[in-house]
């Protein structure tokens, strides 16, 4: 067999002078006979170059950029010139460096959203708002049902009763003034008027709502009084007539601010009013 031939040679060369030299030469390597664990290994070749020879030197690494062997901690490749660091290129080294760092952000950002203790909603009355900025909506407050009915028919009325100055002006600007023109006017207001009074007393089971309960009966009061007094007057009497009409338009120019107060509670508990136009003649 060859490879007992081979082993013979082997045992003659080394009773020779010069044996370890000729087995240098031959590159093997001189291990006492009978230590070889397999046959291969007989034949294995020393490698000058451990990763080449397929080592496990660890103090040696491919170049990722052309495959040259280098030193571990090399800076620099004398192949390719690629700079390095910690065996890495320096760019992949960056992408992953800041993946890293993204990557920490992220937990961090999870882990506080986690672990933080949650923020205790805001009790009603302590001055604490819930909303971001000074935009915040406010509460919703509860209106009962009857100060809410009592709130729309009033703003309602108050449109309606708007609504005549016009007529009532236009009749005092005329060269010649149509006392029975006045008199329908005043006799359509006295309904309207009396309607809004009867509402106000669904008012008063909504605190809130006291100080506008208060002064619509103060306008509707007022306004009555000088509507019956001008048709109390002989329909003959156009001075009458003209003195009241004056009065009544006077009456009138507090309904803007009797329907932006209406509105300003409405909005407390989400109510939506009537639309009322405000005519020149009131402004």
């Amino acid at each position: 067999m060859a490879f007992d031939a081979l082993r013979s040679t082997l045992r003659r060369a080394s009773s020779t002078p010069g044996a370890a030299t000729l087995q240098a030469s031959a590159g093997v390597s001189a291990v006492p006979v009978g230590t070889y664990a397999s046959a291969s290994d007989q034949y294995t070749p020393v490698f000058a170059d451990p990763v080449a020879g397929g080592g496990t030197d660890a103090q040696a690494f491919n170049c990722p950029g052309c495959g040259r062997t280098l030193t571990r901690g090399a800076h620099r490749c004398d192949g390719c010139g690629q700079w390095l660091i910690l065996d890495i290129p320096i760019r992949r080294a960056a992408t992953l460096a800041g993946g890293g760092a993204l990557a920490g952000i992220v937990l961090s950002m999870l882990l506080v959203n986690l672990f933080a203790p949650s923020r205790p909603l805001a009790a009603p009355g302590d001055g604490t708002s819930t909303g971001a900025g000074t935009g915040a909506m406010p509460a919703v407050v509860d209106i009962p049902s009857g100060a809410m009915a009592a709130i729309r028919g009033t703003t309602a009325i108050n449109g309606r009763l708007a609504a005549e100055a016009g007529p009532l002006a236009k009749a005092l600007q005329a060269k010649s003034f149509d006392t029975n023109e006045i008199i329908k006017v005043l006799r359509r207001m006295a309904i309207d008027t009396r309607a809004g009074a009867g509402m106000l007393r669904a008012m008063a089971a909504w605190p809130e709502a006291a100080g506008q309960q208060a002064a619509l009966q103060a306008f509707y009061d007022g306004l009555g009084r000088r509507i019956d007094t001008g048709l109390a007057a002989s329909v003959n009497s156009s001075g009458s007539y003209r003195k009241a009409a004056k009065g009544i338009l006077s009456s009138l120019r507090d309904i803007p601010a009797l329907d932006a107060d209406a509105r300003s509670l409405a909005a407390q508990g989400g109510l939506e009013l009537p639309p009322v136009t405000i005519p020149d003649a009131l402004r």
